[in-house]
C-alpha cells in the first residue's frame, strides 16, 4: 500500500522572496536564509530536510527499541545540516547526536546493543534512505540515566 503526503505552496519574488507550504498537518512560511542572501521570514528548505531526517531518524530508533525490549525514558536529539559551497551549493552532511535515556545504568553488553541498534535505526530511516549517496549522515549516540 502506498502512502501518499501532499503539499501545497506558492512563492513570491526571487532571491529575497517569501513563500509559504501547506500540508495536512503543516502551514509555514519559507524563505531563503539571511546567510545566502534571502529574506529569512519563516523557515527554509535546509532546516526542513534537517527537520525530516532527524524526526523520522528519532521515531526509527524509538521503534527499534521497543522491537529489542529494551526499555527507554525518553529520546532526545540535536542534529547538525551542513552547507558546503564547494563546487556547486549542496547539503554536505547531517549529523546526529540522540541521547537515549534509560531508567537504569547499562551494563557494557547493553551499551553496544543500543550503540548498535543506533546506527542500525539511522540505515533503516526512510528518509537517510532517500538521500543516500547524496548526504552523509553521521549518527552519535549516547546513553544517560534518568
Amino acid at each position: 500500500m502506498d502512502h501518499v503526503f501532499e503539499l501545497q505552496g506558492s512563492w513570491k519574488g526571487g532571491l529575497s522572496g517569501e513563500g509559504i507550504v501547506r500540508t495536512e498537518n503543516l502551514t509555514t512560511d519559507v524563505s531563503i536564509p539571511s546567510s545566502m542572501g534571502g529574506s529569512e521570514k519563516g523557515t527554509n528548505p535546509d532546516e526542513l530536510l534537517l527537520s525530516s531526517s532527524a524526526a523520522c531518524y528519532f521515531m526509527t530508533i524509538g521503534l527499534y527499541l521497543e522491537r529489542n525490549e529494551i526499555p527507554f525514558e525518553d529520546i532526545k536529539i540535536s542534529s547538525k545540516l551542513t552547507v558546503s559551497d564547494k563546487g556547486r551549493l549542496h547539503v554536505a552532511s547531517i549529523h546526529h547526536y540522540p541521547v537515549i535515556y534509560l531508567s537504569n545504568d547499562p551494563n557494557e553488553a547493553m551499551t553496544a546493543r543500543i550503540h548498535d541498534i543506533a546506527h542500525r535505526a539511522e540505515e533503516g530511516c526512510m528518509i537517510t534512505r532517500a538521500i543516500k549517496g547524496n548526504v552523509d549522515v553521521v549518527v552519535e549516540p549516547s546513553i544517560k540515566k534518568v
